[in-house]
Parts: structure tokens; sequence; C-alpha cells
């Protein structure tokens, strides 16, 4: 009951928004989602010097400290890892986020990033204008911690109608963005297919856009070999967290 309210809170604040363009700093709406930018805020100053990899997104990576949070305490609570996710965020909101304090003095080895998805569903914004305001993340992130390295991850499907063609372009053109310097891209759309190519719907709750703790075992899987070239596990053990 309590993860149903929490999701039910999350969800609320992407319910109604105000168009501005996918690549202009734009505050998210409501008080909660205040509350959750500052919470944010707090932990970058509290945590600052321990934050070595750190999520970005929305709902889908905010998530991962309440459907997926087995899988994140076995797997990134060793790595110093950090959650920036809010639910209902779109790439403008995020552009507000690092220009107003949530990663100011952060030296992260490694940036996670998913976005893009509410865009489509919340606004008429079209493919290529989504494009630019993930580009536009991706070069604030940079500006603000220029030591880490980005994997920016692919959009997955979506059991909404219309929505997943969109993604899909989106994802494409993202794909551009890398350099394999500090921007890697990671396909993940195909892991989140079954044998007959449609979306895996045992990997997602019941509203087909969420993922489950198995979904989360998958992108944790998929993203892996490429997060464990760019910050090797070995040194974040418990013996060498000194080191991370």
């Amino acid at each position: 009951m309590q993860i149903i309210t929490i999701l039910s809170l999350i969800i609320a604040i992407g319910e109604t928004v105000a168009q501005t363009n996918p690549w202009d700093p734009q505050p998210g709406d409501g008080d909660l989602w205040q509350i959750f930018h500052q919470n944010l805020v707090n932990q970058t100053r509290r945590h600052r010097v321990d934050e070595r990899m750190i999520f970005v997104g929305d709902s889908l990576t905010q998530y991962w400290l309440i459907l997926g949070e087995p899988v994140w305490a076995k797997h990134y609570t060793p790595r110093h890892a950090y959650n920036y996710g809010i639910g209902g965020d779109m790439t403008q909101n995020v552009i507000f986020r690092i220009q107003n304090q949530e990663f100011d003095g952060l030296r992260p080895v490694v940036t996670v990033l998913m976005i893009g998805g509410n865009n489509f569903w919340r606004t008429n914004d079209t493919v290529a204008d989504v494009a630019h305001g993930t580009q536009e993340i991706v070069n604030e992130l940079l500006a603000k911690m220029p030591t880490t390295k980005i994997i920016l991850l692919g959009n997955i499907p979506a059991s909404i109608p219309g929505l997943n063609e969109k993604l899909l372009q989106h994802t494409a053109l993202i794909s551009k963005l890398a350099n394999n310097r500090n921007v890697y891209f990671l396909e993940m759309w195909t892991h989140f297919l079954d044998n007959n190519h449609n979306q895996n719907l045992n990997l997602y709750i019941p509203d087909g856009v969420h993922l489950n703790e198995l979904g989360y075992e998958v992108w944790q899987q998929t993203m892996d070999p490429l997060l464990n070239r760019l910050y090797p596990n070995i040194i974040c053990s418990r013996f060498y967290s000194f080191f991370c």
C-alpha cells in the first residue's frame, strides 16, 4: 500500500504541464516537484564527495529506489551511486535542475541518463525538438561535471498508443551524440522485447510503462559491460571503497 501511494504521488506530478521548448530550462509543476528538487539539492550538499556514480532522469530512474531497490542495493550502492530521477520530468525540467544546484560540485566517474519519454505523451513536442533537449542536457552535464563519462541510454518500449514510434526515432537521433570519449550511447530497446519482438510485459508493472524488479535486473545486466569498462567494479568492492 505504501509503494502504491508513493507511485501515485509521483505520477501526479506529470498530469499537467505548461508548454515550453524542450531545450529551455523549466521547473516542474506543483509543490511536490519542488520538494523532490530541493531534496536532491540537499542530497548533493550532504554526499558531494561520496557520489561516484549518478543516475539522471524521470520516473524510470526514480523508481530504481522503489521497484528496483533490491537490484540497486546489490549492484549500485557498492559503487557509491546516487539517484537524481524525478517522476514526470521532461528534458526542460532536467535542464532546470542542472542549472539550479542539483549537481554543483559533483565529480562522478559515470553519469547514467535516460530521458525524453514524458515529452512525447505530455506535449506535442517533435522528435527533433526532444532530441535537441536531450543534447542540451548532455552539454549541461558535461559543463557542470567535465570529468564524468555519460552513459546515454536509448528509450525502452511503453504501452502507450502511438508513443513507441516516437521513442524509437528519438533513440536514433540521440545515438548520434555519442563520441566514445565522454558520451557513450547504449541501445536498450531490444532487451525489453519478447521472442516475438513485442514489448515484454513480464518486465513491467501493470501500467506497461514502468519496470518491475525483473525489468530493473535487465537494465542492470544490459548496462553492466559498458559500466565495468568505464568504472571497473573491483575498485568499488567493500575492501577498496576508499578509492571510489
